[in-house]
């Protein structure tokens, strides 16, 4: 055993440690040696380790404002930008056509298309229905006029000798031909 030569004032600071914490100096020396050395711990360069944990969390108070206020500055804002980004996208998404939307839409499409045709196929059919009737009706009228132009023509010529009845009948003849 080794002696280690302390101030009488450290030796009874020992001695009083050693018997609060039971344990004897030996141990004391022995693990004091090896505590310092876990921890890399300089006892005459270092301060207390109270003093050390302060550093280090006034450190870690640093990193974690540093954090902090990119956090502030940068994260916050970008992911308010994604959410916002996320609701458009959904919101233009739920308002675009889907292929069921447009399968439909092509179904009622092309049931007005078949409406409107069958609309403009019987307007088809009276324009035509009217355009016979209307030409029914000239050949009438014409009839009657030529009707009437003969018995004008026989109370003109009461014996047939003018030939007007003859002329007024060639004309209503080429007249009838032409519209044919």
């Amino acid at each position: 055993m080794k002696t280690i030569g302390v101030s009488d004032t450290t030796h009874t600071k020992l001695k009083r440690y050693c018997e609060n914490n039971d344990i004897n100096q030996g141990e004391f020396v022995e693990n004091a040696l090896k505590y310092f050395e876990k921890n890399g711990i300089h006892p005459v360069k270092h301060e207390s380790p109270a003093a050390e944990m302060t550093k280090i969390v006034k450190r870690l108070d640093q990193v974690v404002a540093f954090i902090k206020n990119q956090e502030n500055k940068f994260l916050r804002p970008m992911t308010e930008a994604v959410n916002m980004s996320e609701r458009r996208i959904q919101q233009d998404l739920s308002l675009l056509a889907k292929d069921e939307h447009l399968n439909n839409l092509i179904t009622e499409l092309n049931k007005l298309l078949n409406g409107y045709s069958n609309h403009i196929k019987r307007l088809d059919n009276e324009f035509i229905k009217h355009l016979k009737e209307q030409q029914e009706q000239h050949k009438q009228q014409h009839e009657q006029n030529k009707e009437a132009f003969k018995l004008l023509a026989n109370l003109m010529d009461a014996k047939n000798q003018t030939t007007i009845l003859k002329n007024l009948s060639n004309v209503f003849d080429q007249i009838k031909s032409q519209s044919k």
